[in-house]
């Protein structure tokens, strides 16, 4: 055999040897239509889904610095509301307070609220701007309940 005609094998051998590779690689890394099948959503599902509160509940916040949360229409059997409440701020950021009521009485609760930041007996007050949305979340006998609306001060 000539010296061209090894050479040819040889490359011809070594293109046969690289496209098998390919070819594996490419199978091994293609799902499976079996793996396709179960796997639904990319999205988690939600584990537990909190209905809302009755429509007799209403909350309102009195003040823009140092405020007051008032709810009425609590339903007998609530033992705390843990609320979140959040706001954009005329500097440009985001801001929230959080807090729990455990002080119901006469289906009626309230709470205090600082809408800034106090250390040492000084507060530095946040300019809200646009409205601050609320969550509350009702949790008793019954179970648990939210309620989410938005607030003007």
């Amino acid at each position: 055999m000539k010296q061209a005609q090894k050479q040819y094998i040889f490359f011809g051998f070594i293109i046969i040897i690289l496209l098998a590779v390919g070819v594996f690689f490419y199978v091994k890394s293609k799902p499976s239509k079996q793996n396709a099948q179960e796997k639904k959503s990319v999205f988690e599902e939600p584990t537990e889904i909190i209905p809302t509160v009755d429509s007799s509940v209403k909350v309102d916040i009195e003040g823009r610095k140092d405020a007051v949360i008032k709810i009425s229409g609590i339903q007998t059997g609530t033992d705390s509301i843990e609320y979140q409440l959040t706001y954009a701020t005329a500097s440009g950021g985001n801001e929230g307070v959080l807090g729990v009521i455990t002080k119901i009485t006469n289906s009626k609760a309230e709470k205090d609220v600082t809408f800034g930041t106090c250390s040492s007996g000084v507060c530095r007050y946040h300019e809200i701007d646009g409205p601050v949305t609320g969550v509350f979340k009702f949790s008793g006998t019954y179970g648990d309940r939210l309620l989410e609306t938005t607030f003007e001060l």
